[in-house]
């Protein structure tokens, strides 16, 4: 195992491992925040991007199958977020204008509502994550982790 080099200094199998971790704590901290922010309203943020992404559609709706793919997230995954929003008043569902065979999620008033209320302290947590870099710093990890998911997306393969 390339634990590290010759000088004492990490391998390059260690700096990956230390990525993947520092990676992941970010991503739980973050997490973890969001969701307590979230709860704040009744929701999670999963729930609250939701409504954050049909904020800035056009007439505050967008179609279920687009919807998903902006967020990363599968159909079923996206189905069960609007139904949940739909439950609480926050979303509708509407046929589609020009398509029968699809719906769009549209955002009710009381969903923009809480979206006015919510969205600006998601916004200051969002920007409290990454207050431990200046702008230069953050676009270059902004451009490098572009790139390793390109490369993780492209099917990259581990070698025994």
């Amino acid at each position: 195992m390339n634990r590290s080099t010759t000088d004492g200094a990490p391998g390059r199998d260690e700096l990956a491992r230390r990525a993947v971790e520092a990676l992941d704590r970010v991503a739980c901290a973050a997490s973890r925040e969001l969701d307590r922010h979230a709860a704040g309203y009744g929701l999670s943020d999963a729930k609250l991007e939701v409504i954050e992404a049909l904020c800035c559609k056009g007439e505050r709706r967008a179609c279920l199958h687009a919807l998903g793919d902006e967020l990363g997230v599968t159909r079923p995954n996206v189905t069960k977020l609007v139904d949940g929003l739909e439950r609480g008043g926050l979303v509708e569902r509407l046929p589609h204008p020009t398509d029968g065979r699809m719906v769009h999620a549209h955002l009710t008033d009381r969903g923009a509502a809480l979206a006015e209320d919510a969205l600006p302290g998601r916004e200051v947590l969002v920007r409290r994550i990454w207050d431990a870099l200046d702008d230069d710093e953050l676009a270059q990890l902004v451009e490098l982790l572009g790139v390793v998911a390109d490369h993780a997306g492209a099917g990259a393969t581990t070698t025994p």
